[in-house]
Parts: C-alpha cells; structure tokens; sequence
C-alpha cells in the first residue's frame, strides 16, 4: 500500500471513530444486552468518505475488469461512488443495484442495470456482519448466470473463518477494517460465536426447480401452495395452469387450463386432495374438481364469480366447502358446501358482508365448518347444513385460514388489526387474544401448549396458550404470509426476505436460513423419502416450484 493510501486508510479511520461510530441500546432478540452501532448512513452522502472508500476500492481493484452492484438502499451511494471516482483513463465502470423486493409497478424488476454475464461482479456495502444480505444477493445473481468474484466493505465484523458460504463458492472477502482495529480507540473487537452463534446457510441443496409460468408480480400475497401425495405434488400457478408435478424428478405429469381469470389473478387457491381427486377454485369463479392421475375434469361448480380461498374437506371426505366472492352490492362474500363426489351444492352460507378470501377449516369433533372474512368476522357454521352456530367480530379484516386445538376447544385464527384470536369452539366467546405488531396473514400451527403463527410484522411468534403469553419470537426481514410447519421439533416458515427459515419449534432459535431468489408466500412441504431423508417442497412468488434436500 502506498504512502498516499495509507494516509487516506487512516483518514477514514479517524472519521468512523469520529462520526460513524455511536453507542446506544440496541434491544438484540437473544441478548438484550447494550451494544454499540456503526451508522455509515449518516455519512453515506458525504463527499470525503465517498471520495476514500472508492480510491482504497480502486487500490484494491486496480487494473481489473469488473461490475460494481449492491443492495438498495445502503449500497446505493457506494455504488455511485465508486463508479464516479474511477480514474478518467480507465474504463468506464458497470453498475447496478438489486432491488430488497420487487417493486409492484412498472417492469418489477429485481436487478435494476444492464449487466454482462462476462464480466465479474464486486458487490459493496458498508459493513460485514452475519453475511446474510451479501448472501441474498449472490443467490439472486447467481439464478440469472452473473458471477460474484468479490464483495467489498468498510467494516468486517467476524475472522474471515466465519465466512466459510463465501469461501465455498471462491468469492473474495475484502475489508477496509475489522473490529479488531478498533481495540484501542473504541474498545470493540472482532465477534465470536460465543456471543451470537452462526446459523448454518443454504443446509439444504436444491434437486431440482422448475418454473411453473410466466408470473404476475404485482399481487404479493400467498398464491396458489403445493400439496402432495405419495408420488405428485399439485399447484395452481398464474397462467391459469394447475398442474400435477412428479415428486422426484421435478416432470409435469398434467396441465388443466382454467379459461379466465379477473384482475390479473388466475388460481390462488391452495388445493385439497383424497385418494381420486384434488379440489380447488379459480378467479373464473369456478370451484373444480380434476381426476388425480389425468388432470381430466370430474366436475364444476359455478356459484361464485370468484375465489380466492382454499377449499378443505370434512372429516370422513363426504363435503368439500370453500369460500365464495362476489361483486354484487349487497351480496359480498359466502361459504359453499359441495357433494366430493359429484360438486351439487348441499348448502351455502351468503350472510358475509365482505369478500371471502379465508379459507374455510373443518372441525370433525365439533362437526364446525369455521371460517373468516373481509368484514372482519370469524363465523361458525354447522357441517351439514351451514346454520350459523356463532360469530365473532374482530378489529380488522380475516384473511387466512383457522387451526383447531381440540384439547383446550379453541379455535385459532388471526385477523389484519395485528390479534391472533382463540375462541371457544362451543359459544365463541373470546379465550384470549395474542397481539403482534401488525396483521396476520398466515394460518397458525399448534405445538404442544404453544400456537405458532408468521406475521406482517416480519416476526414468527409462538404464544403460549397456557400462560396466555409470548413463549419466544424470531425476527425475519420481510413480511410473513406463509404459513408454518412443524417436522421433527422444527418450524419451517418462509419469509417475503425470501428465507426458508428453519427453527427450534421449543425456544425458537434459528437452526438454518435457505435463501431464495423470491419470496416464499406460502407454506412449504417437509416430508422424508424412502432412505429416511428430509426433503422440503417450496414455491415461489415468481410461480417457481423447487425441491431441497441435505447436501
């Protein structure tokens, strides 16, 4: 390094000791310990300290040919930076910046640049902590055929050992500091696992993915999800297409083409199947119902103009509900219940006076069909002939589907004013109301004494149904509208941060992160196959459909 560079090292130094460094409580979700932070946005626009990151950039680059990306909306004046202090006898600099999700106008794009598939990549920020945005964006550019040669901060936080993700994949690590060269003017040091455990990333390796349609982008809410048999797994996708996927290959064994949608949205109604049939509704207003092996129509009901809910079955598989929409004035929202075997309507419930997205659940101890709506009621109807047993209004709309603990009579559903409601099954009557920060878009799950459910707010809470308290949360960094899974002790949730977040079902610490390109809007599938192996089953907001498995 030469003498000019490492006066401007220096000068950087005293100006992040000076103005960037700052101590105050920070609240981490394990700790709750005091912590200190370094706020580079308060610098981020400021000319001298983008003039020195990008000459010791350029030190360290020198001569090289490469494009320069990063991550809105830090990264951004890095990037700018950069690109404008390269010597005017070199050539002239790519750059790009990567979108944190997709913006739901315009061309939705995710990379935002023109980029060369030729050139390698330098990806900037202005710290190094667990990685986990870096790794974001390596999936991301990866998935379109761009390669990550480097990424490049102020700060590193952790050795360099702890990066082993980068070092498997031959991607550079470059720091201008680590803590370590602030021991003695700020009394930090490099971070160790003693004080925040790694997460094991990318656990799982893909078997395969294949891309069900074009996608539409511009509805971010939970589409049509995956569900399986013993050899296929069934999903309705945005062209309209509902297909049958082989499980071990990936193959599309079947299409049927539903003929018409409304609004842009086709089939996001998550399916139900029995041993012959698999059940669903489309924005046609449709409720189908397809052969399991030939994709070939066994019937149709066409009472609705549209639906949006998932159906679910009664007990002993004789009824099949599903909730209705519809665009009349004083006819909003309903709940239809059909013959499995031949679709003739047995009853149907119109009271609703919002549309019914909610999916229906069936209660076979109760013998309840419950189910909730835009109009912010959770009703109770009779599985026979839909009477109305009770209703119960809530704070805000109710978009997703309930999940029954039979053990205490509770029914369990979570509504948009940010409240996860128990109910007695009996009268309706409030057992207790769980709050998060914001609304819930996801049907919750039971674990022994504690309900599990994502929300809107980006965490994943598990509150305890005896105690009537919250026994952990876990903090992701998008919203949640997928809905949990339990498998071997573990929850498996995905995240709009595009995660697959696998945690400790008991204490809610995070085992392992699997990063997608996309978000993950709907439940995953966990099973073993026949050697006993884990696999997972994940669709994507992108209409994508992929398979994970151990490496």
């Amino acid at each position: 390094m030469s003498a000019k560079m490492q006066k401007e090292v220096s000068r950087l130094k005293e100006i992040i000791v000076r103005r960037v460094f700052k101590t105050e409580e920070i609240s981490l979700i394990s700790e709750g310990k005091k912590q200190w932070i370094f706020d580079f946005k308060s610098i981020s626009m400021d000319r001298e300290f983008m003039s020195l990151y990008a000459n010791i950039f350029w030190d360290r680059f020198k001569n090289q040919n490469i494009q320069v990306g990063g991550m809105e909306s830090g990264a951004l004046p890095l990037v700018a930076a950069v690109s404008f202090c390269r010597d005017d006898n070199e050539a002239k600099v790519n750059t790009f910046y990567i979108r944190k999700s997709r913006k739901k106008s315009d061309l939705a794009n995710l990379v935002e640049g023109n980029l060369d598939t030729s050139v390698p990549i330098v990806l900037v920020d202005d710290v190094l902590s667990s990685g986990g945005t870096f790794i974001k964006q390596v999936t991301i550019l990866e998935e379109q055929g761009y390669k990550v040669k480097a990424i490049f901060v102020a700060i590193r936080y952790r050795d360099l050992d702890y990066y082993k993700y980068f070092k498997d994949k031959n991607i550079e690590v470059h720091s201008i500091f680590e803590l370590n060269d602030f021991k003695e003017s700020l009394n930090i040091k490099n971070i160790t696992d003693d004080i925040i455990k790694p997460v094991i990333w990318d656990k799982y390796k893909k078997v395969w993915s294949v891309k069900l349609s074009r996608p539409s982008l511009y509805h971010v809410v939970p589409k049509s999800g995956p569900v399986c048999d013993d050899n296929f797994i069934y999903i309705g996708s945005d062209d309209g297409g509902f297909r049958c996927v082989d499980k071990i290959n990936g193959e599309i064994a079947w299409t049927y083409y539903i003929p018409f949608g409304a609004e842009g949205k086709k089939i996001f109604s998550t399916p139900v199947t029995d041993d012959n049939n698999v059940y669903f509704g489309a924005y046609d207003g449709n409720f189908y119902c397809l052969d399991k092996k030939t994709g070939n129509i066994v019937w149709v009901n066409y009472d609705a103009d549209w639906i949006g809910s998932s159906p679910c079955l009664s007990g002993d598989g004789k009824y099949v509900y599903a909730g209705l929409e519809f665009g009349l004035f004083k006819k909003r929202g309903g709940v239809i219940c059909v013959d499995a075997k031949n679709g003739k309507k047995i009853w149907t419930y119109y009271e609703m006076q919002g549309l019914t997205h909610a999916s229906p659940a069936y209660n076979a101890k109760h013998n309840l069909v419950i189910c909730g709506c835009n109009d912010g009621y959770i009703y109770a109807l009779e599985g026979d002939n839909g009477k109305l047993k009770w209703k119960y209004k809530t704070g805000g709309e109710v978009k997703y589907g309930a999940i029954f603990d039979n053990e205490r009579n509770l029914v369990l559903i979570g509504s948009m004013d940010g409240g996860l409601y128990a109910l007695d099954l009996y009268e309706g009557k409030l057992y207790h109301r769980f709050e998060a920060l914001f609304g819930f878009y996801s049907t919750p799950v039971i674990y022994h004494n504690l309900v599990i459910i994502g929300s809107l707010d980006k965490n994943v809470y598990a509150y305890n149904l005896d105690t009537k308290s919250v026994a952990w949360k876990h903090a992701t960094l998008g919203r949640i509208f997928s809905s949990p899974v339990i498998f071997d002790e573990l929850v498996y949730i995905g995240s709009n941060d595009g995660r697959l977040y696998e945690i400790d079902a008991k204490n809610g610490k995070n085992i392992s992160i699997t990063q997608f390109t996309e978000r993950i809007v709907n439940r995953v599938i966990v099973e073993k196959d026949k050697k006993g192996e884990r696999f997972i089953i994940v669709s994507t907001h992108d209409c994508g459909l992929t398979k994970i498995a151990k490496d």
